[in-house]
C-alpha cells in the first residue's frame, strides 16, 4: 500500500515555540517522521512512503536520516502545500506533528495557515483547523485520514471529526508558548506503536471502508462532501482583508471577513493559499 505522511512542527515533542534554533527543530522534525515510518513498515514491510515536509517553506527533514526508498516533497511555495504530493494512489493519510486551530486556549503555538494574519478559518460554517482543511482535498480521492499526531488540544479538536483515526498526544500545553512535554524517545515511541496500529486497521478493513467512514455524521457530511463549498477567511486586521478582497470570485462580507464558494476543493485551497500571501503583504505596508 501506500502512504502519504503530512509534517508539520508545532505539534512536535519538546518544541515550545517558533523561536527553537532551526537544527534543533529539524532534528524533532525527522525524529518523529521516522518512527511514523518505522510503525508503518512494521505491519507494511512492503509500504510506499510519499511525505510532505509542510512546516514553513518546506524545508526541515534531514533527508540522510530517512529510509533511502520513501520519497519527500519539499519547499514552497507550491500548488497544494501541505498536502503536495497525495493523490488517488495513496491509500490514507498520516499526519503528525501537527496543532489546534488559531484561538485555542492552551494549543501548542496554535494558528491557522499564517499565524500574522489569519484569525479564524471556518468550512460552511464550522470552524476547522488545517487537519480538515487538508481532509477536503484528500476525502474525495478516497483517501482516509488514518492517525495523527500533536498537542492534547489539536488531539481533542480534530477527533470530533475523525472519530475512527488513531491520535498520539506529544504534549499538553499550559499557554502558546509553554508545555508538558514527552521526551523525544517517548514521543517517538508512542508515534511508532500509533502508526502501526492505524496501519494494521487499514489493512484489516480496508481503505474503502475507513474512507466512507470519515464521511459518516452530520458535520463531517457538511464539511467534507458539501458541494459547492464555501470557505472563510477571518483576518486580524482590515487592511489584510483589503488585500485578499483582489482575488478574483471572493465576496467581503466584513471589516475582516472574506468568503469563496466553490464545487473544486483545489479552488478553494489555493483560495486559503492566496490569503496568506495576501496577509503577508499587508504587512509590509
Amino acid at each position: 500500500m501506500k502512504y502519504f505522511i503530512s509534517l508539520d512542527m508545532e505539534g512536535v515533542a519538546g518544541l515550545a515555540s517558533w523561536s527553537e534554533t532551526s537544527q534543533e527543530q529539524r532534528e524533532l522534525m525527522t525524529g518523529e517522521t521516522c518512527a511514523a515510518i518505522e510503525g508503518i513498515r512494521s505491519v507494511d514491510k512492503e509500504a510506499a512512503i510519499v511525505i510532505a515536509d509542510s512546516h514553513s517553506r518546506g524545508q526541515n527533514l534531514l533527508l540522510d536520516r530517512l529510509p533511502q526508498d520513501v520519497q519527500v516533497v519539499r519547499g514552497y511555495p507550491r500548488p497544494l502545500y501541505m498536502v503536495e504530493g497525495a493523490d488517488e494512489s495513496c491509500d490514507a493519510a498520516l499526519f503528525v506533528g501537527y496543532h489546534a486551530p488559531i484561538g485555542t486556549q492552551n494549543g501548542s503555538m496554535d494558528h491557522t495557515y499564517s499565524s500574522a494574519s489569519i484569525y479564524e478559518v471556518l468550512a460552511n460554517g464550522h470552524v476547522v483547523g488545517e487537519t480538515e482543511l487538508n481532509m477536503v482535498l484528500l476525502a474525495p480521492l478516497g483517501i482516509p485520514f488514518i492517525f495523527g499526531s500533536g498537542d492534547e488540544q489539536y488531539c481533542g479538536f480534530s477527533q470530533q471529526f475523525f472519530p475512527h483515526a488513531v491520535f498520539v498526544t506529544t504534549k499538553w500545553a499550559t499557554g502558546r508558548y509553554s508545555q508538558r512535554t514527552l521526551m523525544p524517545e517517548a514521543s517517538k515511541t508512542l508515534i511508532r506503536d500509533g502508526a502501526a496500529n492505524a496501519t494494521r486497521q487499514l489493512m484489516t478493513r480496508g481503505r474503502t471502508t475507513l474512507a466512507d467512514e470519515q464521511l459518516q455524521g452530520t458535520v463531517q457530511h457538511e464539511i467534507l462532501v458539501t458541494s459547492p463549498s464555501t470557505w472563510t477567511v477571518r483576518f486580524l486586521t482590515t487592511s489584510a482583508c483589503d488585500v485578499a478582497a483582489w482575488i478574483p470570485g471572493s465576496r467581503r462580507s466584513g471589516g475582516r471577513e472574506l468568503s469563496y464558494t466553490s464545487d473544486e476543493p483545489t479552488e478553494l485551497y489555493r483560495f486559503l493559499m492566496s490569503c496568506t500571501v495576501a496577509g503577508k503583504y499587508d504587512r509590509d505596508l
